[in-house]
């Protein structure tokens, strides 16, 4: 592949679109979820509003595994190692089993005061408990649905792997809808998310085995010396992100709390919104590094500086829309979202002044996600963490009453603008110094330097 089909904008788009529509699907179907568990009675829907926080910790060691084994995959690829994806599944898989269930062991045992932290009334604790436990054992088989997608994307095979995402979800979105209609109640939710993660795992091996083949690994099944060094430069500052994002969201919804049930809902929703709108961001920020770290395989630094520039341009011109949009209609989203009155006035409220800055929100976090997948984590991170924590400190200064959660909006939105003026130009600059990594795994040949031993 030459340096200039590389920097295409239609490459660029090619790997981008399909991952960016992935990621737009599992946001939607989040909001759907949302919705559906809204019919199930307000008691439901403060149950999840309440769980949200701890997701992220899920999905920190979910993202963090999954863009690890991407970059593997990618940087194989760029060398002409296709045959090695397999393996790196399996290696990856062995560790995030052992991740998340002493994750969720953690989390179970400390339920009770996780429960005290976000001021749960006594009587929706025992069913906060007993869903968090549930959720453990259902999202452990997202975990490996998802190693698998990464294993497609960092092939190459973005659009097979949004196929195999598009699939699951209508499963899952299905069954929950079942749930619905037959009265299950929530706990067709994790149901559903471990349902949809054996589909996907089933989907995954079978295109494999049909692709790449499958082949057992060499050696013992434990991870090489390269997979857990990138898991360590590449995955640990991606899941440390998200560690950070679950103490945000925990403080966050203790903030609002102040505002009752309705503030929390109506919050949680904004929230969820505001995912929707940027976790695509992060997704195309992966497709992007994705190219650049098969450029960087290559030997080809000025390609992967190419494709960050024209990756940031498309960035800002998709987000014009949205931004747009929420300007100029933040009721009839809010209308959209939720039927009852104290909820949509509350999330309103929220879209009205946060929502116009969750464009400058998307932007950064595409430049942020290309530093981190990029060997930039320790800065992503450090910028992540400043972020935050300024947002939390004014937010808490600021809100002393139920009539001053507002002042908490005007602060997350003051914050993502000024994060917008300050991280691009400091992408920019870093991705001005990027070198070729040495190989990733011993023993694979790198185009300048040789047989690393």
């Amino acid at each position: 592949m030459t340096a200039t089909t590389s920097d295409s904008y239609r490459r660029i788009l090619g790997v981008g679109t399909p991952m960016v529509l992935s990621s737009a699907a599992v946001m939607a179907a989040q909001l759907g979820v949302t919705a559906l568990i809204g019919a199930m009675g307000p008691s439901a829907l403060y149950v999840r509003s309440v769980y949200m926080p701890v997701s992220y910790l899920f999905i920190a060691v979910t993202t963090g595994l999954a863009v690890t084994l991407q970059v593997v995959v990618a940087r194989s690829t760029g060398r002409g190692e296709r045959a090695t994806a397999p393996g790196h599944l399996l290696h990856v898989a062995c560790i995030g089993v052992v991740l998340h269930l002493l994750l969720g062991v953690v989390l179970v045992a400390l339920g009770g005061p996780l429960a005290d932290a976000v001021h749960i009334p006594s009587g929706e604790r025992g069913a906060f408990l007993r869903f968090l436990a549930a959720m453990v054992v259902g999202t452990l088989f997202g975990l490996l649905g998802e190693l698998g997608s990464a294993t497609l994307r960092g092939l190459g095979r973005t659009t097979v792997a949004a196929g195999v995402t598009g699939v699951t979800l209508v499963v899952h979105l299905g069954l929950i809808v079942l749930g619905v209609l037959t009265h299950q109640g929530l706990w067709i939710v994790p149901v559903a998310a471990g349902s949809a993660g054996v589909l996907e795992i089933a989907l995954v091996l079978m295109l494999l085995a049909r692709g790449e083949g499958l082949r057992r690994p060499r050696g013992r099944l434990t991870p090489d010396r390269g997979t857990l060094s990138l898991v360590g430069t590449i995955g640990v500052p991606v899941s440390a992100s998200y560690l950070v994002l679950f103490l945000v969201s925990l403080l966050l919804l203790r903030i609002v709390s102040v505002g009752g049930p309705d503030v929390v809902a109506g919050f949680n929703l904004g929230y969820t919104l505001q995912s929707a709108l940027i976790v695509p961001a992060v997704a195309f920020g992966s497709a992007v590094a994705l190219l650049m770290n098969q450029r960087l395989g290559a030997a080809e630094p000025n390609a992967a500086r190419a494709l960050f520039h024209k990756g940031l341009r498309i960035t800002l011109v998709a987000y014009a829309v949205p931004t747009g949009v929420l300007l100029v209609a933040p009721d009839a989203l809010a209308a959209a979202l939720s039927t009852e009155p104290q909820v949509r006035e509350a999330l309103a409220e929220f879209l009205t002044v946060a929502g116009p800055a969750f464009g400058c929100t998307g932007v950064a976090l595409m430049v942020l996600t290309v530093l981190e997948q990029t060997g930039r984590g320790p800065l992503a991170v450090m910028l992540n963490t400043f972020y935050f924590a300024v947002v939390v400190a004014l937010g808490l200064y600021v809100v002393d009453g139920p009539g001053d959660v507002t002042r908490l909006y005007w602060v997350m939105c003051a914050a993502a603008a000024v994060a917008l003026v300050v991280v691009v130009p400091l992408g920019l600059r870093t991705a001005a110094r990027l070198r070729p990594p040495p190989a990733a795994v011993p023993g694979v040949p790198h185009p300048r330097r040789g047989v690393r031993p």
